[in-house]
């Protein structure tokens, strides 16, 4: 008697099990689904769409701002004279007997034709303290330094100096490109001087064509 109780408990909780799963079935089903038909449109809660467009002109007004700050800042940069293009004594456009009359002969030599200079040889010269010298025809067009020594600009500025010290001499400079401050030559903004910066210092020194 107690094993038939059992089986019929057993029987109704299956049953009942069946149906709760066949009602939530069913509710599954009735559910409105999907579509991605054409004629059917999803409606666009009214704050999402006015959260998008503050943040389209959120966007907008930071742009702006950054175009008004780089124009401030291409208008209080300092174009460089011809006089202060000079690096470790040497000027640019100066002949090449000149710099091996201050630093006699070089420790290395390189040549290479350069389409910059419509096919010329770009002769590379290296001397001691980190000094490179690169002439074509017979002028100096570039000269970089990269040690610590006494070799400066025109204005003082060596490798170490501070990057606050530089901007007090030179002032703003004319473009920031990586980590390079640019001064750029009155007359050509393809010639100039370029500093490269690390930890706040001046690293490097590039004085004549730059490149750009």
């Amino acid at each position: 008697m107690k094993m038939r109780k059992s089986v019929v408990c057993a029987g109704i909780a299956i049953v009942g099990a069946a149906a709760l799963l066949t009602a939530y079935m069913l509710q599954g089903c009735t559910e409105e689904p999907l579509s991605n038909s054409p004629g059917d449109h999803v409606p666009i809660a009214r704050e999402s769409v006015e959260k998008t467009l503050m943040a389209d002109d959120a966007a907008k007004r930071e742009a702006q701002l950054l175009r008004q700050h780089r124009t401030e800042e291409q208008t209080s940069a300092v174009r460089l004279e011809r006089k202060s293009l000079i690096l470790g004594g040497i000027a640019y456009g100066a002949g090449d007997a000149e710099v091996r009359a201050s630093y006699g002969t070089p420790q290395e030599t390189t040549s290479q034709k350069s389409m910059r200079y419509a096919g010329k040889d770009v002769v590379a010269c290296r001397y001691e303290d980190g000094l490179l010298v690169e002439t074509v025809d017979g002028a100096v067009r570039l000269v970089r330094v990269r040690s610590h020594n006494a070799l400066a600009s025109g204005k003082g500025v060596r490798v170490g100096t501070p990057v606050e010290e530089l901007r007090r001499v030179y002032g703003e400079p004319s473009m920031i490109y990586g980590k390079d401050y640019i001064y750029f030559f009155e007359e050509d903004p393809t010639i100039g001087f370029a500093f490269s910066i690390a930890d706040d210092h001046v690293e490097e020194m590039r004085m004549g064509d730059l490149g750009l």
